[in-house]
């Protein structure tokens, strides 16, 4: 298996792999998990922006969901790696910058890793829509034709012009139709799942530089000890 691809069982064994239900679980947290996001951004920006202007209320507000922000960031990389299985470096550390809230402010707003994060963790919020649909459409329309004998024995007969039939014996038909498509449909959400993480390690992740542990900023440079001359 390679950054969440896994194709040692070929196409039938994806039914078997544990690694499908947990993309499935993937991308169905997509969707409460982007309205979280966008409820605490939208409100901490609300409230931190809002109040800065009236009273420096809002630059500890925004200076913690600075915080929680990232703590979201390491939660999506804790997902990509743990369900889908693709390698996300670490989240970029915080800067710190000791002198007080407002030089911490500033550091933080110009700390562009993180702003690409928020950017993300905003857009998680359509994309879980998108995710959380297919996932659900995918998984209800496969399971609906595999199981339809189910559903349609207690149907009364339908008519169709002079026609009167029970769908209670067609819907055998479905029945390989639905098993051909769940396989298809794990197969696709594998692919979703893969692709969503994907961009979570681009967005999130770090590199091998920014990944370090974060730099204090503004403290003064150690002095070099004197190097000893020895005469030759």
């Amino acid at each position: 298996m390679a950054d969440g691809v896994d194709e040692r069982h070929g196409f039938f064994g994806v039914i078997a792999r544990p690694r499908s239900y947990l993309n499935i679980l993937y991308l169905l947290l997509g969707l409460p998990l982007g309205v979280l996001y966008f409820t605490v951004l939208v409100t901490g920006f609300s409230l931190g922006v809002g109040l800065m202007v009236l009273a420096l209320v809002g630059i500890p507000i925004l200076i913690g969901l600075w915080y929680v922000s990232h703590m979201f960031m390491q939660m999506e990389r804790g997902m990509a790696v743990g369900m889908v299985g693709v390698d996300v470096p670490p989240v970029t550390p915080l800067p710190v910058w000791p002198g007080g809230l407002w030089r911490q402010f500033k550091a933080f707003m110009g700390h562009a890793p993180t702003w690409k994060g928020i950017a993300y963790l905003f857009l998680r919020f359509p994309a879980g829509i998108a995710t959380f649909t297919i996932a659900v459409t995918l998984i209800s329309t496969s399971l609906a034709m595999t199981f339809g004998p189910t559903f349609m024995w207690t149907s009364d007969d339908l008519t169709w012009g002079s026609w009167t039939f029970d769908p209670f014996w067609w819907s055998f038909l479905l029945i390989p139709f639905g098993i051909v498509l769940a396989f298809v449909s794990l197969h696709l959400i594998n692919a979703l799942a893969t692709a969503c993480a994907r961009w979570a390690r681009w967005s999130v992740g770090g590199d091998e530089v920014t990944s370090q542990p974060a730099p204090t900023i503004g403290e003064p440079a150690e002095p070099a000890e004197p190097k000893t001359l020895t005469p030759a």
